[in-house]
């Protein structure tokens, strides 16, 4: 069912209905669409906003995806580029998403057993509804600015819009004290021209381990589209979780994603963003460290080639004692495009002992493209130990003529140095499936 193109108040309250939603999560709705009502759109007048001009994107030109209700589908009819990843992916289970409507899922029975749930985020409000209204708009909603965010209210604009619109989502919820090291994934593939928006919520018990990807695919090449989407992850006492999020989506994709996790005393974070595709594309990813002793890895890779563009804002926010976290984000730029990070060390009064470090690091594959960063502290704490910079560098040209010297064509000679530029991040992923994947797209990109 294709709803109207017009976003409104009207519009939120006939998604609710279409979906069955209880009233609390309706009342949720109504709550973010005041919001995203009263604000304006971020501009580049937005400090966090500063480098990316989004005036041109159609958020309200498109209809939104809606679900149709699509029956569940065997493995040979999901999309063949679906189906290449689940063959190289190497996971325990997964869920595949077209567009708005979940189409299939494999959960392992011994995962199941133990409590384990991976499904829509609509069937786990009829399924779990508790364990979802505790947590969902915990760590994502619309007003919970922190930083030198909490002064711009416009940053909330697109989350509030994500909130009051959302047609679909995933979730995950791993027990109490249950482990597993084999990864569970998420497909979502979108079909482009169209605003589609979407959530994904991970809870994780005390003393768990888990270990979540979601992808992000489309064709190559689609008509003008957004994609809103949000994930909030929430890690009880002691809980372990490694995370992916992975955006391969074609040209004419504009691609906003915001992504908050709460940490719990002694839990672990180690995430992973990368953005390869789409045209536009800015991702908003925070970790906030509430309990003590909490740990949180924030790795990014990004290549963007031909006119694109890729925005990354990152929050490390401690809020507690004796915490650790760490940013490291590194990508190439080729062609005309551009790359953008900003990021902020946010240190409380009470996150004493805490260490803190955040690096940026880019290379530019052409004297046309063009890579801002802008590294920030802020710190209210006097015992700690915090550090960031960034650097920005060409190409060198002495590296590369070596490397042709001995015979390697230039493109081979330029996916040598890349792949060397992004390596320690590279090795900071332990599952070989998802880096070769990685390695793959680099080398391909470097090609273009």
């Amino acid at each position: 069912m294709e709803l109207t193109s017009t976003l409104s108040r009207d519009l939120v309250l006939e998604v609710s209905k279409n979906l069955g939603e209880p009233t609390w999560l309706l009342e949720q709705r109504l709550a973010a669409w005041e919001t995203f009502a009263k604000l304006p759109y971020p501009t580049t007048r937005t400090e966090e906003w500063k480098y990316t001009d989004i005036t041109e994107v159609p958020f309200e030109g498109l209809a939104l995806e809606q679900p149709a209700g699509a029956p569940l589908r065997s493995r040979e009819e999901l999309p063949e580029a679906v189906q290449a990843r689940i063959a190289q992916a190497d996971l325990a289970g997964f869920a595949v998403f077209v567009g708005p409507d979940l189409v299939y899922a494999e959960l392992p029975e011994e995962l199941t057993r133990q409590g384990v749930v991976l499904t829509s985020l609509h069937q786990a409000l009829r399924s779990h509804p508790e364990q979802v209204q505790a947590a969902l708009f915990k760590a994502v909603n619309w007003s919970d600015l922190v930083g030198t965010q909490q002064n711009r209210p416009d940053n909330s604009k697109l989350p509030a819009l994500n909130a009051a619109l959302f047609t679909h989502g995933v979730f995950l919820y791993v027990p109490r004290g249950v482990e597993f090291s084999k990864p569970l994934g998420v497909f979502k593939y979108l079909e482009g021209g169209k605003l589609s928006a979407g959530r994904t919520l991970v809870v994780s018990g005390a003393n768990s381990q888990a270990v979540y990807i979601e992808e992000y695919v489309s064709p190559a090449q689609v008509p003008a589209s957004v994609n809103l989407s949000a994930t909030e992850i929430v890690l009880d006492s002691g809980a372990k979780v490694r995370h992916a999020h992975v955006q391969t989506l074609g040209e004419g994709f504009y691609h906003f994603h915001r992504q908050r996790a709460h940490l719990g005393r002694d839990a672990a974070l180690n995430d992973l963003v990368v953005n390869m595709g789409a045209t536009i594309s800015r991702a908003d990813v925070q970790s906030q460290m509430l309990g003590a002793g909490s740990y949180s890895e924030m790795l990014g890779l990004y290549f963007t080639a031909g006119n694109q563009h890729v925005d990354h804002y990152t929050l490390q926010h401690h809020v507690a004692d004796h915490a650790y976290s760490d940013v490291l984000y590194k990508g190439a730029a080729k062609d005309q495009s551009r790359t953008v990070y900003a990021g902020l060390i946010k240190l409380e009064p009470g996150a004493q002992k805490t260490d803190a470090y955040q690096t940026n690091r880019n290379l530019l594959l052409s004297p046309d493209a063009r890579a801002d960063s802008v590294p920030q502290l802020e710190i209210g704490a006097n015992d700690v130990k915090c550090s960031h910079g960034s650097s920005t560098a060409p190409v060198d040209a002495t590296q590369l003529f070596y490397l042709m010297s001995r015979g390697l064509p230039r493109h081979v000679g330029q996916q040598i140095l890349v792949k060397a530029h992004l390596a320690d991040v590279l090795r900071r992923i332990p599952l070989e499936a998802l880096r070769a994947h990685i390695e793959g797209i680099i080398e391909e990109k470097v090609k273009l």
